[in-house]
């Protein structure tokens, strides 16, 4: 048979486990409002970085070995966007 003592401590403890998951819950609803989507770029800043990164590493002569300009390009292109346009050297 179990005690009273026993029906009582586990009433306490589903009464904790209760409070835990509405305090989880709550504090859940309060975060997640406060995240903030990323921000897209805009047609005009890719164009103006893709002619930039185009420029800077163009692209080698069909048929010739492999140079990394595309690597090279894709990465200025990334840096570009980052910096939202505003490159040293264009």
């Amino acid at each position: 048979m179990v005690s009273s003592r026993g029906n009582e401590y586990v009433i306490y403890m589903a009464k904790l486990a209760k409070n835990l998951i509405a305090l989880m819950v709550l504090s859940l609803a309060v975060y997640l409002p406060m995240t903030y989507p990323s921000s897209a770029i805009s047609a005009e800043l890719a164009k103006k970085c893709r002619a930039m990164a185009i420029k800077a590493h163009p692209n080698p002569i069909p048929g010739s070995k492999a140079s990394g300009a595309e690597k090279a390009e894709r990465e200025y292109f990334q840096t570009c966007i980052a910096k939202g346009g505003k490159m040293e050297n264009n």
